[in-house]
């Protein structure tokens, strides 16, 4: 595509998905940054739910079974009296699926397409070739990287998850959507359980609170009266007070290298000691503000984004006292090394960026580029063309100085790319903090520039930087984390505390300036106390030790209102209206039994929803009945199942299905520390027992947890998930998408069966 016109055209096309996308949304508002209770927390995660709690990132599964493809129409069966229904045609069938303003058909080339009356309705008709040699085998997959964190496959869904991500029509999008939340309610890949209300419980002393579904807190931007108490808390002669902001938790971070870390406390950590290109300031979900890129454009169908990046950002490493400076080429080396890694964030950059075609640009070659036209920006009250690279800093209200800028090839055009760069796992890690410390990469430093042609080349990288769990430059950062943002990691003593102290080298110290009229925020460090028993993070948080604590919904009304002795400071339970963020059960859909579909549906009509809403989580969640939350394109419960506890129904589906219950043994796994998982997964232990499997229920240290369910080690898990940017793509694929990969992957629209018909033999 091309020219001012066409470049409108797509331009009003994701701004209108993602003012949809933010609309639908905007209401969210509330929670905890850290994993401050069972219901929130850490955020995003990342990227992920993503937290001790919420976890974020997830799960794998053992031997491979392909779940059956669903059958594309229902048939009923004729009784004796009926006349036979006629034999469907041979070959492979189209799938059918009503929404609320469409027909969905989707289907491999050559399907038969049933009859079906569209109602005057428009169809949707979507095809595809399935590339068998580039699919990885589900044995051979990690959840959340290459396969659903259930090991689910199913190639009818995949088709509509990869072609919605690939579409950029809003109404077509959403109609797309509801077919994908529809067949997640009918398949169960994932035992939907709720969606969380956001709740914040903190001490009355603490101001300025905010909730970001994605980001979670900064803590340089929360004050505290300068009144508040002083306690020791039991870490060396670290004390609670108005200088330090100390956080009662539960479990440990995934690890400490932002390119493998997919849940909320370390993304939480990440979004406080690491900058992104591009960031949200507090709760704002629309606006994207500069941080490293301090202006950005695109070109005229949106497949490539230009960056310019802030000069004289500095990333401190706290291990050996020296700081680095950051350039174009470490936001480069950064998102091509996450590409590389391959590990579980790995694919929000791998399915959108073509990081082997992205490259660094000095100014005066992105100068002259801008001067041949053809590159627009579009922020705050400007949206248009521009020519110089002055005129764009202008746009931008940028005067200082500059380091290099980034070209980012895409894919193919995609609404919420803006977004997942502003993600903490995307903060920038200098090239040469690496080069310098691993041993070997030692003294390669200059070799690595040079073979890259100093950015042009990134592919060249490989000869430096390998893929997986055990490549050197994970195994250090996973234990030596760099800092470019407020804080810096000042201590840390696993599975006890992480302590956080202010950055003297942070490259926004202007914004403390602003806000406290010194070069240092109040909060000059935030303390991370872990402890796994909930009783005592209860006494903890009452004793004043700690600023705001993970809490479990039902014991909430325990804090709320407790006055701290001798003053009118209290402990503050506040609910904001509804999170993102959502919680589920996960089958291995590869091991019997749950490669079943109807021992799936069993299993989730044995589930004692009202138990779990109302007593496990004190009422502050909201039932979910599939793969998207409520206030996203898409969701749509008037075309799905409500499915409600009914161990009749139950039982006789586990009949129809043909398997002996008692021959199968399921374990339940929870991360450790979070009660109300350890309740659901106690009620699962009686309510499935009932239906004649031997249920046993286990709890794992977080970590561990999320190491052995990304290997499809486990038979089923309990999880959440918060969202890694605001849009449905975000839960349907991490969630959904079985890694089926397509030769072709086609869509149009037309007004008959007839006319689909056409379409899948054409």
């Amino acid at each position: 595509m091309g020219g001012t016109a066409s470049r409108n055209l797509v331009l009003a096309a994701i701004i209108v998905i993602i003012v949809i996308a933010a609309a639908y949304f905007f209401v969210f508002r509330g929670e905890e940054a850290a994993p401050a209770e069972e219901t929130t927390t850490p955020a995003a995660p990342p990227a992920e739910e993503t937290t001790p709690e919420e976890t974020a990132t997830p799960a794998k599964e053992e031997t491979p079974t392909p779940a059956p493809t669903p059958t594309p129409t229902k048939t009923p069966t004729p009784t004796p009296t009926e006349t036979p229904t006629p034999a469907k045609p041979a070959g492979p069938q189209a799938m059918i699926i009503e929404t609320s303003q469409a027909v969905v058909v989707v289907g491999p080339v050559g399907a038969q397409v049933p009859t079906f009356d569209a109602k005057g309705k428009q169809v949707i008709v979507v095809k595809f070739d399935v590339d068998e040699k580039a699919t990885k085998p589900l044995e051979e997959s990690t959840a959340f990287v290459d396969t659903s964190p259930s090991f689910y496959r199913n190639e009818y869904a995949d088709a509509l998850i990869l072609a919605a991500r690939k579409i950029a029509d809003p109404f077509i999008r959403e109609q797309l959507y509801e077919a994908i939340y529809k067949l997640s309610n009918e398949e169960l890949p994932l035992f939907w359980l709720g969606q969380y209300k956001v709740v914040f419980n903190y001490w009355s002393w603490v101001q300025g609170r905010y909730y970001h579904p994605t980001l979670g807190e900064r803590f340089d931007l929360l004050t505290e009266d300068p009144n508040a108490p002083v306690e020791k808390i039991g870490i060396a002669d670290y004390v609670n007070d108005a200088n330090t902001y100390v956080i009662v938790t539960f479990g440990w971070p995934d690890t400490l290298d932002p390119a493998a870390n997919y849940e909320t406390f370390g993304w939480l950590l990440f979004h406080n000691t690491g900058s992104t290109l591009l960031t949200f300031w507090k709760d704002d979900t629309k606006n994207l503000i500069p941080e490293l890129a301090v202006a950005w454009a695109s070109n005229a169908d949106a497949t490539e984004f230009y960056f310019v990046i802030r000069g004289g950002v500095k990333a401190y490493d706290p291990w050996n006292d020296k700081v680095y400076d950051v350039s174009a080429i470490d936001v480069l080396f950064t998102i091509w090394r996450i590409a590389r890694l391959q590990l579980d964030p790995s694919w929000m950059i791998t399915e959108f960026v073509d990081v082997n075609n992205s490259q660094v640009l000095t100014e005066e070659e992105f100068n002259e580029m801008l001067a041949q036209g053809g590159i627009y920006a579009s922020y705050g009250d400007f949206s248009g063309e521009v020519k110089s690279l002055d005129e764009l800093l202008k746009v931008f209200g940028y005067e200082g100085e500059t380091a290099g800028v980034v070209k980012i090839k895409l894919y193919y055009p995609y609404a919420p790319i803006l977004s997942i760069f502003a993600d903490p796992f995307t903060m920038v890690i200098p090239m040469k903090y690496l080069f310098d410390n691993v041993d070997e990469l030692k003294g390669k430093y200059e070799e690595a520039l040079e073979a890259s042609e100093y950015g042009k080349n990134p592919k060249a990288w490989e000869q430096y930087i390998g893929t997986g769990a055990n490549e050197p430059t994970h195994v250090f950062l996973h234990s030596n984390p760099i800092s470019t943002g407020p804080y810096y990691f000042k201590d840390i003593k696993e599975k006890s505390y992480i302590i956080l102290e202010y950055n003297p080298y942070y490259w926004g110290k202007d914004l403390w300036m602003k806000l406290y009229g010194q070069e240092k925020p109040q909060h000059e460090r935030v303390i991370f106390v872990i402890n796994d028993d909930a009783n005592a993070r209860i006494q903890f948080l009452l004793s004043g030790k700690a600023d705001t604590g993970a809490i479990p919904l039902d014991r909430l009304e325990d804090i709320r209102g407790k006055k701290y002795p001798g003053t009118d400071f209290e402990v503050i339970v506040e609910e904001r209206g509804l999170s993102p963020t959502i919680v589920f059960i996960v089958p291995n859909a590869m091991k019997e039994p749950f490669n079943n579909k109807l021992v799936r549906q069993a299993l989730m009509y044995a589930i004692p929803f009202k138990e779990i809403q109302e007593v496990v989580y004190a009422g502050y969640i909201e039932r979910l009945f599939g793969v998207l939350p409520a206030g996203f394109p898409g969701h749509n419960d008037d075309l799905v199942t409500k499915y409600e506890f009914n161990l009749q129904k139950a039982m006789e589906l586990i009949r129809q299905s043909g398997i002996d219950p008692t021959k199968y043994s399921i374990k339940i796994w929870y991360n450790k520390g979070n009660t109300q998982r350890e309740k659901i997964a106690a009620l699962l232990q009686t309510t499935w027992g009932q239906l004649g499997f031997k249920v046993t229920v286990e709890a794992l240290e977080w970590p561990t947890l999320l190491e052995k369910t990304e290997r499809g080690e486990f038979d089923v898990w309990i999880v959440g998930w918060a969202p890694d940017y605001i849009d449905p793509d975000n839960y349907a694929g991490p969630l959904m998408y079985g890694g089926t990969k397509f030769a072709i992957l086609d869509y149009t629209v037309v007004a008959s069966a007839a006319e689909a018909q056409a379409f899948f033999q054409g």
